[in-house]
């Protein structure tokens, strides 16, 4: 498994890589997300300006999120810890769930954070994903708060890198 920055040329890949999660989680009464969010276009537009990370393996996306800088909403920080860096949109192939994809791609992200200088890493979690909150648990991400925002009620998680 590979840990990448995505190109131009990922895009189509993703947005089918999306297509397929978003109805993997509406069969599971998942629905956390639709084709609004992420659209299309954000993905395109999160890949062109070099927020998207993959993990790819024989040649193929497996998973990917967006990685980026401090995450504000509606003009506020959504984490109390200072100078973390956030990620978002984790997607992974059905076929590839529960073989640790996920949790390399976040320990890929853990790592370029610490190497640009971050304290750690953030994520809003809705709390209805109890896969994906213990996962996070697991990694070593800790329960920050819970508020409720303009697109719903979400969980802040936070790992520190110590």
């Amino acid at each position: 498994m590979e840990y990448l920055k995505a190109r131009k040329e990922d895009v189509k890949e993703c947005v089918q890589l999306k297509k397929e999660v978003l109805k993997r989680l509406a069969e599971e009464g998942l629905n956390i997300r639709d084709e609004r969010y992420p659209s299309d276009e954000l993905i395109e537009e999160d890949i062109i300006n070099g927020k998207t990370r993959i993990i790819k393996e024989n040649d193929e996306i497996i998973a990917f999120a967006t990685f980026e800088d401090t995450l504000e909403e509606f003009g506020e920080y959504i984490f109390e810890e200072e100078n973390l860096a956030c990620f978002s949109r984790l997607m992974v192939k059905t076929g590839h769930l529960r073989k640790h994809v996920a949790q390399n791609l976040i320990k890929g992200i853990i790592n370029e954070a610490k190497e640009r200088g971050y304290n750690g890493v953030g994520i809003l979690v809705h709390p209805i994903n109890i896969n994906a909150l213990k996962m996070y648990e697991k990694l070593g991400f800790k329960f920050e708060k819970r508020k409720e925002y303009e697109f719903g009620v979400f969980d802040s998680y936070i790992y520190i890198d110590k």
